[in-house]
């Protein structure tokens, strides 16, 4: 239970839709940005429940059904991600009050619904983006910043236990933190920053029992490389994901995706695809 949002593909504006039961021609996008069919809408309009059913019920069904699975992505949905629970969204609204308000936050006060429904414009996506990253930098310090496994949750390192910004070197690696992200430093390849990674084991371990890993940052796409594992010595070194997480407003950042990076996740997607965000 909760806040859940999506947005959609643009497959219908590509022509990209599978043949339907109404002509394409007779689709479009309604108010609520859902594919929508002209002649369904007018005959629910223009008769009663009883009515509409013993003469369109059928087609109804058969466009839902179609709806569901009518192009490469499933109900129409280009991203769909879980915001949070009610309590969750007031903690966030409430933050934003807090720290700025409307006055410093304009978009990001007025992003969250505080009920089911309605839509988030794709024109703000950008400007809503650029708030929610101040925010962001405004509710955590650097002091406040702690990797953690993803599969346990467990702390690898934290500024707080008296971690330096820089905890791996090597002749060829570093790693540490700048910030809220992780950092990667592999001679030969560009550095990276990430805060939600994987590493995977390259080769067999050298003589000093170090095993290399690749590291690919999952919230970018970039790829690295570092001459141990990140996680503690007496574990196996194995594949194995890590993320960033907050100590002030750990809410925000909990586990592999928090609210901050689901808000962000279909923000994003609202900027690529030109659509609204559906709050559902």
């Amino acid at each position: 239970m909760g806040l859940d949002a999506t947005v959609r593909c643009n497959c219908f504006e590509e022509g990209k839709l599978k043949p339907g039961p109404v002509p394409y021609e007779d689709l479009y996008i309604d108010a609520e940005g859902y594919l929508a069919s002209r002649k369904l809408d007018e005959a629910s309009r223009k008769y009663d429940h009883r009515r509409f059913q013993a003469r369109y019920g059928a087609l109804e069904e058969a466009f839902e059904k179609w709806s569901r699975n009518c192009c490469e992505h499933s109900y129409g949905e280009y991203c769909d991600e879980w915001v949070s629970n009610w309590t969750g969204v007031r903690e966030f609204c409430d933050l934003v009050e807090e720290v700025g308000g409307e006055k410093e936050f304009p978009l990001l006060s007025k992003l969250l619904p505080r009920a089911n429904g309605g839509t988030y414009p794709a024109e703000k996506a950008q400007a809503t983006l650029e708030e929610l990253d101040r925010f962001i930098n405004k509710v955590t310090t650097v002091d406040e910043w702690v990797l953690c496994a993803a599969d346990s949750d467990e702390e690898i390192w934290s500024s707080t236990k008296g971690g330096s910004s820089t905890w791996m070197i090597g002749p060829f690696d570093r790693a540490g933190m700048i910030g809220g992200k992780v950092f990667f430093a592999h001679a030969g390849l560009p550095p990276v920053e990430t805060t939600y990674f994987r590493q995977v084991p390259i080769g067999d371990p050298d003589n000093n029992g170090n095993q290399r890993m690749k590291i690919m940052c999952l919230d970018t796409g970039e790829e690295s490389q570092i001459f141990d594992s990140l996680g503690p010595e007496d574990e196996p070194k194995i594949e194995r994901e890590f993320y960033v997480t907050g100590k002030r407003a750990p809410f925000l950042f909990e586990g592999k995706y928090g609210t901050a990076e689901r808000i962000k996740i279909l923000l994003k997607a609202s900027l690529k695809t030109g659509n609204p965000i559906r709050w559902c």
